[in-house]
């Protein structure tokens, strides 16, 4: 029987959750009976979705960019391709839930329309939308965000995209400020400056996001670094962890170069 290390495991286990995030019902039911169950079809997907849950360790840092598309245009703007909604996110899931209260912070550039042409220059975008616990503010009790809320990473994105949205709807609203498109990675950057009269910007900035969480660790009086690490995801059943492995090494690579992943 072969023997996998406790390395291997986990990044089958974060790639198995991001096939099964890209799997419709009907695929989800066949990898599950793939593995060996066989029960209702209900049944069969709570498993499958349990075997891909992963958890990240406290005190951690994520890579958020491969979450965000690589520039997003304002809905008016009819240089680029453009869906008219303001899409920040491309559809992928995070793998993981969080262990405490996170935040999103990013270094983007934004691409201002002004008289005198256009302008690039970077920025921070940053949220923090959730509250960890009860809180007075002006005599009103502020209520803890409940946990199914603020430990799931997709709704600090949906958070993140309604703050670019907001920012669009205010340089609407407001001619001082004309941005017209945000790039969230390099590769964006260099395709709205292809389009955009917009001039140079400094190639040494990191453009990208991550989440990070909202308060250090102290152990002796000392603050602990963030790491940036892999979640944790359960252990697979002993007698099935040959076949899910196996499977994993082979359809991950499959989705890869068909683009859904």
């Amino acid at each position: 029987m072969a023997t996998y290390t406790d390395e291997q495991l986990q990044a089958a286990a974060s790639k198995l959750r991001e096939i099964y995030d890209v799997q419709t019902r009907s695929e989800r039911l066949r990898t599950a009976r793939r593995f060996g169950y066989e029960s209702k079809p209900e049944s069969r997907l709570r498993i499958y979705r349990r075997l891909t849950r992963g958890k990240a360790q406290p005190n951690s840092r994520f890579d958020a960019t491969k979450y965000l598309n690589d520039y997003v245009l304002r809905f008016d703007q009819d240089v680029l391709d453009n869906d008219g909604e303001e899409t920040v996110l491309n559809g992928r899931i995070p793998p993981y839930s969080f262990s405490q209260n996170m935040q999103m912070v990013s270094i983007v550039a934004f691409i201002a329309a002004r008289s005198q042409g256009d302008q690039i220059f970077n920025t921070q975008v940053n949220v923090n939308p959730f509250r960890f616990r009860d809180y007075e503010k002006d005599g009103v009790i502020r209520k803890e965000t409940p946990k199914n809320i603020r430990l799931n990473p997709v709704n600090l994105l949906k958070a993140y995209q309604q703050k670019i949205r907001d920012t669009f709807e205010k340089a609407m609203r407001d001619e001082s400020y004309p941005v017209v498109a945000i790039a969230f990675n390099r590769r964006g950057v260099d395709i709205l400056r292809s389009v955009y009269d917009s001039g140079d910007i400094d190639r040494e900035i990191d453009f990208g996001a991550a989440f990070l969480p909202t308060s250090y660790t102290y152990v002796d009086n000392k603050r602990q670094p963030t790491l940036t690490r892999e979640p944790t995801f359960r252990p697979f059943p002993k007698d099935r962890r040959r076949r899910i492995v196996q499977y994993v090494n082979r359809a991950y690579p499959q989705l890869k170069r068909s683009g859904r992943l």
